[in-house]
C-alpha cells in the first residue's frame, strides 16, 4: 500500500530568515521491504515508514572538494607506489587486486576506483532520513536530526565542565545523588540556552559566563552638597 510517492522534481526549498535557500528537502511515506531472521529462517517484512531526503548545495560543494582532494592523494600514492596502509581515508577510491598466482602474498596491482568516485560525487550533499514517526513534518524530522549533536555535547558537558567523572564516591546514595546533580545542571543549562537567551549562546559560553560571574556589594554614600 502506497500512501504517497517520491518524485525527481518535488524537492521544496527551505528559505533562512533572508530569504536564501539553505537547502532542498522531499519526503514520502511507504511500506519498505526488509529481510530479517526468525527461527533460523530469513522472513520478508514490510514496514510503515517515511523517508526525508535533503539536498545541501553548499554542503554538495564542500563534499566534492574532500573527495577531490581524497583522490588527487589516491592518484599520488599510487605513482609513488605507496603500501596498502599509507593511502589512510584516500583507500577507498583504490582498488587493490593480488596478481600472484599462488595467492601468497606478493604483487599486488593497484587502479584508481573511478565507479566509486563517480558515485561519491553524484550523491554529494544529499541525505537520508529514515523514520517510523510518519506523522512528523519533515522539517520537524529535519531538526530534530540535525540536534542530536547536543546529546553527544551534553555528555562532554557533564564529564570536563561539571565534573562527573570520575567518581570520587563509594556509597551508592552518594553517587546517585552526584549525578542527579549533574543531569539538573545539564537540564538548567539548556533551559537557560533554549528558552532564556533562545540558543543565541553555545553552552560553552554560558558556562564561562557562569563560572566568571561575581557578585560584589558596594556601599553607596549620598553626600549633600553644601
Amino acid at each position: 500500500m502506497i500512501l504517497s510517492q517520491c518524485t525527481e522534481n518535488d524537492f521544496v526549498p527551505v528559505l533562512d530568515s533572508n530569504g536564501k535557500t539553505k537547502y532542498f528537502i522531499k519526503e514520502c511515506i511507504d511500506r519498505f521491504p526488509y529481510s530479517i531472521t526468525v527461527n533460523n529462517k530469513k522472513t520478508k517484512v514490510e514496514i510503515l515508514e517515511k523517508r526525508v531526503v535533503s539536498y545541501n548545495p553548499k554542503l554538495a560543494a564542500k563534499k566534492k572538494a574532500e573527495i577531490l582532494k581524497q583522490v588527487e592523494k589516491a592518484k599520488k600514492a599510487c605513482v609513488s607506489k605507496a603500501k596498502k596502509d599509507e593511502y589512510g581515508d584516500s583507500g577507498k577510491y583504490v582498488t587493490f587486486e593480488s596478481v600472484d598466482e599462488e595467492g601468497n602474498n606478493g604483487k599486488v596491482s593497484v587502479s584508481i576506483n573511478y565507479d566509486k568516485i563517480d558515485k561519491d560525487l553524484e550523491l554529494a550533499g544529499y541525505n537520508l532520513i529514515v523514520t517510523s514517526e510518519t506523522k512528523m513534518s519533515f522539517q520537524e524530522i529535519y531538526n530534530t536530526y540535525h540536534n542530536l549533536w547536543r546529546i553527544e555535547e551534553s555528555f562532554r558537558v557533564m564529564k570536563s565542565d561539571l565534573d562527573a567523572r570520575p567518581v570520587y564516591l563509594q556509597k551508592e546514595d552518594s553517587i546517585y545523588g552526584h549525578f542527579l546533580i549533574c543531569y539538573l545542571s545539564v537540564v538548567l543549562l539548556r533551559i537557560l540556552q533554549l528558552k532564556i537567551f533562545n540558543d543565541d549562546f553555545s553552552s560553552s559560553e554560558l558556562l564561562r559566563f557562569i563560572k566568571e560571574y561575581k557578585v560584589m556589594v558596594v556601599s553607596i554614600i549620598m553626600c549633600k552638597l553644601l
